[in-house]
């Protein structure tokens, strides 16, 4: 009988995990994302094709040849340099797009005399040569050019041409195995595009698509190598790029609708979408970057380029196109190029092959199996020590996988159901070993209900002595919901710190029931959040009619301590600490929660100068259907415009709330003042503050430009993502003559 009950509950949670593995769960399928960037991480950097190289229009370039855009006979120029040291591809990762400029005369400089010459121009001639026509030239002679065309695909076609270009149609896919098939695929579809002028798009070698893929959490991890446009259907760059160094026709080029993409005898995996997974390398500069300047000034090692893929993009800061990789942000545009490339000649993807998902099943079924047999005869330790491996089988199985072929088999599902089936088999035994021992004992014992009164631990001799298990030592203060306690956790001996949550008794018992259904939901999702920078959630308790939130206990001084014109930080020491903040709040973000009562007073400052959060989830969890009074809980001169509005809320409306702690931080004075509430919320609603360097001269004009974007009204014209902001003080802080 033990052993048919316990395969019950397995085949039963079976089922349950195998259904949510075929249907792709959402938030399940994001972890899966957030796993395979983790074992990118642990794996690290590996060492790329040799064959590719990225000539970087850097800083250095511009301070030397003058501001962007440049002249396109510029462009011209390198290309001349890069057929001459020898490079077999060329593609350039910068939009060509019609230009009134770019159709005028180049002027006779020095610097374009050897392209001239490589023309078969006379230099020292007036030419009537425009920058269009002389780079059309160059990258006709050297034949070995790509250029790049993009889509949008939200149905704006502001600014597209009027017309499909003709140019596109030499650079369609020309071979399927069957084209009926893809008008019903999920692929990327483009609702207008924006090709190179004429003259250039006739003189390139091909065009490639250079539109990039963001999964739902804004990382890039895949690259689209087919996107359809009317009744065609569209390469990627990297694609063009790899057909040319292979010396592969268009003809060569074979797409497996919703499989994969055959170049020559390479076969490239694709997904419904049109989409390739990209296999990173490593961060940023995984490939060798090429000063432009180095290149015209011909400081190159002999070879150094030769028979190569060359890549040219954007570097210079302000200018380049970063994305979110699974190594962290900042990846540039045109390095994502080379790593498809670099796939490509490689054959090295992230491969998850038809029978992923049904290996991934099969093993769930036997780790069922095996888990529902050992608890069926109820040996409680060998079910533990099967867990325990079967876990750590489905970990290192996947990781094994993906390091070493690169194949991606999701280990959440298996490993779940190993994590959930477990307590659910080890209550089983035990709770059939005491029906076992009951039925013994039953013939002795008279059938005696007892109802036992409600009491409450909380209050003894008129003091607080306990809280749930938690032993209360002293009260620390009082806060605008209750008293805060000292206390320690007596099973493992941790000292806490007890937050007191008043709930509305005034609601009635329905409302207030469902309340504090939804307050501990709220302190379940904020006691997920593990950040160095955010205090640690640990229990919930409800005793005598209230709740209170155990937390970590933290040795530190308010921050609001040092907003006041006496006490202010170094504007250094400042952003450094709105930069620990953000970075918190952009991770609290990423998991949904959302603080809603960001202010110097909820913000802990360690001993080490290292800031703290408080309160995450405790202003949503004090708030109820019938009341409007949490939105108000806050101070208000940190709130957000939407919060005065009432409206629904997101991560921005906790960076507002920074940029107005910030702006106290540098200058002593809070940005929104008034006489009363409704003076202040209505200068936060329609008014901007004072601008910072006129409070304080000390303030550089770029630092208090990033104060005050946090503070726009519109949610679209702040920084959307704490990761924005943090990139943005990282610069500022690397930048010694903004402290001077």
């Amino acid at each position: 009988m033990g052993y048919r009950k316990a395969l019950i509950i397995t085949v039963a949670f079976f089922l349950v995990f195998a259904s949510v593995h075929v249907a792709s769960f959402g938030p399940l399928e994001n972890t899966h994302l957030k796993i395979r960037d983790f074992f990118f991480r642990l794996r690290g950097p590996v060492p790329p094709n040799p064959h590719i190289a990225i000539i970087a229009i850097d800083d250095q370039s511009i301070s030397h040849y003058g501001r962007w855009p440049w002249p396109r006979a510029r462009i011209a120029a390198l290309v001349h340099r890069l057929k001459e040291a020898g490079a077999r591809t060329i593609g350039i990762d910068i939009s060509f797009l019609p230009s009134k400029t770019q159709a005028q005369p180049i002027p006779p400089e020095a610097e374009f005399a050897p392209l001239l010459r490589w023309l078969d121009l006379d230099p020292t001639t007036e030419l009537s040569y425009s920058n269009d026509l002389l780079f059309a030239m160059a990258m006709k002679k050297a034949g070995n050019t790509v250029l790049p065309f993009y889509f949008e695909f939200k149905g704006d076609t502001a600014g597209a041409p009027p017309e499909k270009p003709a140019i596109l149609a030499h650079s369609a896919y020309l071979l399927f195995d069957d084209v009926n098939r893809l008008p019903s695929l999920p692929l990327l579809r483009g609702s207008s595009v924006f090709p190179p002028t004429r003259v250039l798009g006739e003189a390139a070698a091909a065009l490639g698509c250079v539109n990039a893929y963001l999964d739902r959490d804004g990382v890039l991890r895949s690259d689209p190598s087919i996107v359809a446009y009317e009744e065609q259907y569209f390469p990627s760059l990297g694609i063009q790029l790899s057909r040319l160094y292979l010396g592969l026709s268009w003809a060569e080029i074979k797409v497996n609708s919703g499989e994969s993409i055959l170049i020559g005898e390479r076969l490239v995996p694709t997904d419904d979408h049109g989409l390739v997974g990209l296999n990173y390398y490593g961060g940023r500069e995984s490939f060798p970057y090429i000063s432009y300047k180095k290149v015209m000034e011909a400081h190159l090692e002999p070879n150094m380029l030769k028979d190569k893929v060359v890549l040219v993009g954007v570097a210079a800061a302000g200018l380049h196109d970063l994305w979110l990789t699974p190594f962290g942000p900042g990846y540039p545009g045109v390095e994502k190029h080379a790593t498809i490339v670099a796939n490509i000649l490689d054959e090295r993807f992230i491969l998850r092959s038809e029978l992923s998902g049904v290996a991934e099943i099969l093993f769930m079924l036997l780790s069922a199996l095996t888990l529902g047999i050992i608890a069926g005869g109820r040996r409680s330790l060998m079910l533990w020590i099967f867990c325990g491996l079967l876990f750590g089988l489905a970990i290192a199985g996947s990781y094994w996988g993906f390091t070493a072929h690169n194949l991606w088999l999701k280990p959440l599902f298996p490993a779940l159901l190993i994590l959930f089936l477990a307590p659910a088999l080890q209550v089983f035994s035990l709770r059939a070993a005491a029906i076992a021992v009951d039925r013994i004992e039953e013939t002795h014992l008279a059938a005696v209900e007892t109802v036992a009164p409600e009491t409450s631990d909380l209050v003894v001799g008129g003091e607080v002595t306990t809280v749930g298990r938690y032993q209360i030592e002293g009260e620390l203060g009082q806060g605008a919901m209750g008293v805060v306690y000292k206390a320690v956790d007596p099973t493992i001996g941790r000292p806490v710190a007890i937050k007191t949550i008043r709930l509305d008794h005034s609601l009635g018992s329905k409302q207030l029931s469902n309340l504090k259904e939804r307050s501990l939901r709220e302190a379940q999702v904020a006691g997920q959040l593990s950040h160095p920078n955010i205090v640690t959630i640990y229990d919930v308790v409800e005793t005598g009619g209230n709740l209170f939130i155990a937390m970590e206990l933290i040795d530190g001084q308010e921050l609001s301590r040092f907003c006041t014109k006496d006490t202010l930080l170094k504007p250094r020491q400042a952003t450094t600490i709105i930069a620990y903040i953000c970075n918190a709040l952009d991770y609290a973000h990423k998991q949904s929660v959302v603080h809603r009562d960001i202010k110097p007073g909820n913000v802990m400052l360690l001993q080490d100068g290292k800031p703290k959060i408080m309160d995450f989830g405790i202003t949503k969890m004090i708030s109820s259907d019938a009341t409007q009074t949490a939105a108000m809980l806050g101070t208000p001169s940190y709130m957000s415009p939407e919060q005065i509005d009432l409206e629904k809320v997101d991560g921005r409306s906790d960076l507002f709330s920074v940029g107005a702690m910030f702006y106290e931080m540098l200058c002593g004075q809070r940005p929104f003042t008034g006489p009363n509430i409704t003076a202040i919320l209505r200068k936060i609603a329609t008014e901007d503050p004072i601008p910072l360097e006129q409070v304080n001269r000390r303030i550089h004009p770029t630092l208090a430009a990033v104060v005050m974007r946090l503070l726009a009204k519109n949610p679209e014209d702040r920084y959307q993502s704490g990761a924005e902001v943090v990139a943005d003080l990282k610069r500022l802080l690397a930048d010694p003559s903004l402290w001077e």
